[in-house]
């Protein structure tokens, strides 16, 4: 016991001197207190339901260098899954699962190395994968292919406000392998190796419209295939409180060999959605819909699209509840669910 107090006082001693050094007067602590009840409904009818927990907490802060540009950094992590800490890796609830990385920021711009979204994810995500969207907008749309939303070996660089335009391009590697359950010696290796992702995005904004486009390009997004996603969007206000935004993509992709059901060869789709925001006061009303056009490639299919309505209200700044309710239409690519999802959420930000 005596042993154990003389490392615990020389602990707090050393705790005191890095606090008196340490530069906390530009670090934030941030994050979100997520909780929603979701029902699915599947082909058979069955009814899936369940309590999503999506609270999150994150640190970041910026240090004005004696000799240099500013430094930048964050840490950020991940949501609690159905499994707790065992959940898929962005589920696990634990540090540097999100946004984690560390950069400098100047006059031409800001640098970013470490886990963050890409900048075609970026966009991707916001606006046009909110509102219930997702399964079509984030789906992988062709054998072999899909984008990424977030990269943990990437360099990104950010362009500073340069008249009505602003830009990203981010390089770096495909997903590394989770090694729960496999090898011990796969902690390094990636899920491809030697896989590849270039990034790039610009935004121009030309009065109260803003226009988006870009691409990334997969090397090796699976073991047999490499991949190209576009997109190219709009965001508007119409009258009023009423505003639109909408967004065309394309997936394309190239299978060396058979993967899955999939045969050997070039396949490629288009993807459109629209959607309709309403604000007013405290309320924010949203439809949108999304189509995958037909498959085209040695094997084929026929699309399908997704309908979503969202209800939104302010009780306080920094606390939203909302109600969705959303209506595949013969999506093929949602997983086992291909009927409704209804969903009632919290989110406290602070």
């Amino acid at each position: 016991m005596r042993h154990l107090k003389m490392i615990a006082a020389a602990v707090a001693t050393a705790c005191l001197s890095m606090g008196a050094h340490a530069d906390i007067k530009n670090v934030d602590i941030y994050g979100v207190v997520a909780f929603g009840l979701m029902s699915t409904e599947g082909a058979d009818g069955h009814k899936n339901n369940e309590v999503l927990n999506e609270s999150r907490i994150g640190f970041k802060g910026s240090k004005e260098l004696k000799s240099g540009p500013k430094f930048i950094w964050q840490i950020e992590t991940g949501f609690i899954g159905p499994n707790g800490l065992t959940a898929r890796t962005y589920e696990s609830g634990t540090f540097g699962t999100r946004d984690t990385w560390a950069g400098f920021e100047g006059s031409m711009g800001k640098v970013r190395v470490g886990r963050l979204v890409t900048p075609f994810g970026e966009t991707l995500d916001w606006p046009y994968a909110n509102g219930g969207v997702g399964p079509i907008v984030e789906a992988t749309t062709v054998p072999g292919g899909g984008s990424f939303v977030r990269l943990s070996d990437q360099i990104r660089y950010d362009s500073p406000q340069l008249g009505p335009f602003t830009g990203s391009i981010s390089v770096g590697r495909g997903d590394r392998v989770i090694p729960v359950g496999q090898q011990s010696n796969v902690w390094n290796d990636f899920e491809v190796r030697n896989s590849s992702v270039v990034s790039g995005m610009g935004h121009l904004a030309l009065g109260p419209v803003t226009l988006h486009a870009g691409l990334e390009s997969n090397r090796k997004r699976s073991a047999v295939s490499d991949s190209t996603n576009y997109l190219v969007g709009f965001e508007t206000p119409i009258v009023g409180g009423l505003s639109a935004y909408g967004v065309w993509m394309r997936g394309k992709s190239e299978l060396r060999s058979d993967l899955g059901t999939a045969t050997k060869g070039d396949y490629t789709r288009n993807t459109y959605q629209l959607a309709a925001v309403y604000k007013m006061e405290d309320w924010i009303f949203k439809v949108t819909h999304a189509k995958n056009a037909d498959l085209k490639g040695p094997v084929t299919d026929k699309g399908g699209s997704l309908t979503a309505v969202q209800a939104l209200t302010f009780l306080d700044p920094s606390l939203v509840v909302f109600g969705r309710y959303v209506k595949n239409h013969d999506i093929k690519n949602t997983g086992w669910w291909n009927k409704s999802r209804v969903l009632l959420g919290l989110e406290y930000y602070f």
